[in-house]
């Protein structure tokens, strides 16, 4: 992104201001965005919302950004909350508190921390998860990390590496970050129609179908049918109702 020609864009306090091709862009106060806004750097501190869509290098939040369109940016750094109604492109997001998207999100690394409502698919190299989360549609990446809290649900899982585990507050600074969450925050399970990948390990997962080379299963798993390549192992905390060898 050329930022030759363009002035810098900022607004202070409870304002409102057209959009357009800005190099820096501040937001600090509870304010307004009227059309789509494209720019290098993009900064808000407190209530910002853009009526339109969001394109840029580099984004970074503290409190609350909706997007009434789509977001495109290379690095964004997200602490508080960010309602997107279009897609979310983004090569590294990065998300402290919640996250609401009426559409796609993909990226090479998504790291979530808190709470996330995807609508649509989430497609990504990397993809970490501390929190609850609902994926209506496909999550798929290479690599793929979920401490599961709440009631959490993802319709189809796929990627080549999968690893889903109970989520655990350690510490009372962990504790206290959790206390505004949903009842039962911390004690989560996954619900999944379909998980497939080469390397799998579950826990505190219910899933209809599970396909895989080699599967793990631990305490906490309602699986109906596991097909496997070349090895199974299930706790006997868990039930498998059928487990099948395809090789």
């Amino acid at each position: 992104m050329n930022s030759n020609k363009r002035n810098n864009f900022k607004i202070i306090g409870d304002n409102s201001a057209a959009g357009g091709y800005y190099n820096d862009a501040r937001i600090v106060g509870n304010s307004v965005v009227n059309g789509d806004l494209d720019c290098v750097t993009f900064k808000s501190v407190g209530d910002s919302r853009v009526n339109g869509n969001l394109n840029s290098e580099r984004i970074r939040v503290v409190g609350t950004i909706s997007i009434t369109g789509s977001s495109k940016s290379r690095n964004a750094v997200i602490t508080g909350n960010m309602d997107a109604t279009g897609d979310i492109n983004c090569r590294n997001l990065v998300l402290r508190g919640g996250i609401s998207s009426d559409g796609c999100i993909k990226g090479n690394e998504v790291r979530l921390k808190g709470y996330a409502t995807i609508r649509k698919n989430c497609e990504t190299e990397k993809f970490k998860s501390d929190g609850q989360l609902t994926i209506d549609g496909l999550l798929n990446a290479d690599d793929i990390n979920i401490k599961v809290y709440g009631r959490s649900r993802v319709s189809e899982i796929g990627g080549d590496k999968i690893t889903l585990r109970k989520g655990s507050s350690t510490s009372i600074a962990e504790m206290i970050k959790f206390l505004f969450m949903p009842s039962g925050f911390n004690h989560g399970t996954l619900h999944a129609d379909s998980i497939e990948g080469n390397d799998i390990r579950l826990a505190n997962t219910k899933a209809k179908v599970v396909r895989g080379k080699n599967i793990v299963i631990d305490d906490g798993c309602e699986i109906d049918l596991v097909e496997y390549e070349d090895h199974l192992q299930v706790s006997n905390g868990s039930s498998v109702k059928e487990n099948r060898k395809t090789s």
